[in-house]
Formats: structure tokens, C-alpha cells, sequence
């Protein structure tokens, strides 16, 4: 009877203690799957922050400071929609020769990118299309990232060689620049007069007043710097021109060769 108890209590330890094993594998595993996984999720942070990097809506611009010719563009907000553009210049400072052009673009005009380029915008941008009229550029994102978009795609379409860009809201605008009713455009005389032809001060002042580093990729030391070499060049060579492209049902459109024809007689 005693051999039988002590079989008996030994069988059931046996049991138990495989039980035991088996709980303590099961847990062991299941921590270690957890484990893995969560290395799995640290290890992707580095590939995704790598991703990003690469975007081309990331890459750094040339420094505005160290270029002898700076060439931009300026977006010009609706007075009436906020998230519309009513304009756009493309700017083109040749400091060495002393010389700046504005060309001026319609806010209704058409324009389609590549496929490569409309790709790797969209892939930070997702709702932004790849026909859009410039007006419309704006609301796709109210920010740096949108704006830089912005002017790839001009650059992309028009290949003017754009490096740097700007917002003005409307209100800013109109203390800069003059609109007649043909859409003709140039320096407000007050402009000029106080701000231009004004002391260091008073560009510095000016440019603290209208600036926002959400909406350019200048710094703001940059620009009063820019204001003293425009204070430098004649008036003759300070130069407006209007493009007026082809007006279509949907918009206007502007051609290269037409833009290449008006740029080679905007520089004589």
C-alpha cells in the first residue's frame, strides 16, 4: 500500500512539473515574438527617417547669400480666398551685371508635370494633381513643403531653374507692387522712395514686418540683404514683364517657346 502512495505521489509530481515546463515554454516564446517584433518596429524607424530625407521636397536649397544670380518665384495670395493664388512672379536677380526681372504669371494658368517628378511630390503630398491650374496650388498645403512643390513643378513644367520661393498674402503684396487694370505691373513709387532707397533699418523693418519661415526658404537676414543690392541697380534695368499665354475655356496656357521668346527679350 505504501509503494502504491509513494508510485502515486511521484507520477503526479512528474505531472506537475511538465505542466510547469510546458507553461514556462509557452511564455518563453510568446516573449520572445514579442520581442522580435518590437525590434522589427525600432528597426523600420531608421528606414523611414531615411525615406524621408531622400523625399526631394526635403533636400536643402542654395544659399540666397552666396548666389550672383538668384532666381525665384513669388506666389501672391487671392485677397477675396485664402487658399487661392491670384498670381505669381518669376524673379531673375543678376547681381553681378545689376540687373532684375519680374515675370509676371496669371493665377488661372494651366500646367501638367512629369510623371517622375508627380511622383515623388505625391508621395508627400498625396491630393496634389498633376494638371492643376496655379491658383489652386495653395490649398494642396498651406506650408513650406506645398510652396517648394510649388516651384519644382513650375520649374519642372516651364524649366526656368527656380532655387527659391515666397509667399505674400495679398495685403502684403500691394505694399510692394503696383497693378494697373491690364494686369501690368511694377514697384509701388513708396515702396521705392521708403524701403529701397531706404536705410538698412528700414529694409530690416519692412521685412520683419511682412516675413514668415512657413512660406519661403530665405532666411530673413537674406532678404534685407537682397533689398541693398536692388537699391544698387539702375531703374532702367529694373524690369516688369506681364505673360499673357494663350487663353483657353479651362485656363490659360503658357508655351515654353512662347516663355524662352519673352525671357530672351526681357534680358536685352
Amino acid at each position: 500500500m505504501a509503494k502504491k502512495i509513494i508510485k502515486i505521489f511521484m507520477l503526479t509530481t512528474i505531472i506537475v512539473m511538465l505542466l510547469i515546463i510546458g507553461l514556462l515554454t509557452v511564455y518563453i516564446i510568446g516573449f520572445k515574438d514579442k520581442a522580435d517584433k518590437g525590434r522589427d518596429k525600432l528597426s523600420d524607424i531608421p528606414k523611414k527617417t531615411k525615406l524621408e530625407k531622400n523625399s526631394i521636397l526635403n533636400e536643402a536649397l542654395p544659399d540666397a547669400g552666396k548666389e550672383e544670380v538668384v532666381r525665384g518665384i513669388i506666389f501672391i495670395g487671392d485677397r477675396e480666398d485664402k487658399t487661392l493664388i491670384n498670381s505669381a512672379y518669376f524673379v531673375n536677380l543678376d547681381i553681378q551685371e545689376g540687373k532684375i526681372s519680374f515675370y509676371n504669371f496669371p493665377g488661372d494658368m494651366m500646367f501638367e508635370v512629369s510623371n517622375e517628378l508627380h511622383k515623388e511630390i505625391s508621395t508627400s503630398l498625396a491630393d496634389i494633381p498633376q494638371v492643376l491650374k496655379l491658383s489652386h496650388l495653395y490649398k494642396y498645403s498651406k506650408n513650406r513643403q506645398g510652396l517648394k512643390a510649388g516651384m519644382l513643378m513650375l520649374e519642372d513644367y516651364l524649366d526656368l531653374g527656380l532655387s527659391h520661393y515666397l509667399f505674400l498674402d495679398a495685403e502684403d503684396a500691394e505694399k510692394i507692387f503696383y497693378f494697373n487694370e491690364k494686369g501690368e505691373s511694377t514697384f509701388l513709387q513708396s515702396f521705392v522712395n521708403n524701403i529701397i532707397n531706404g536705410s538698412n533699418e528700414k529694409k530690416a523693418e519692412f521685412v520683419a514686418s511682412v516675413y514668415n519661415d512657413r512660406l519661403t526658404d530665405i532666411k530673413k537676414k537674406i532678404y534685407v540683404k537682397l533689398l541693398t543690392k536692388i537699391e544698387d541697380i539702375k531703374p532702367e534695368n529694373i524690369k516688369f514683364t506681364t505673360i499673357q499665354g494663350e487663353k483657353l475655356d479651362n485656363g490659360v496656357v503658357i508655351k515654353k517657346e512662347d516663355l524662352s521668346q519673352v525671357l530672351s527679350l526681357g534680358s536685352e
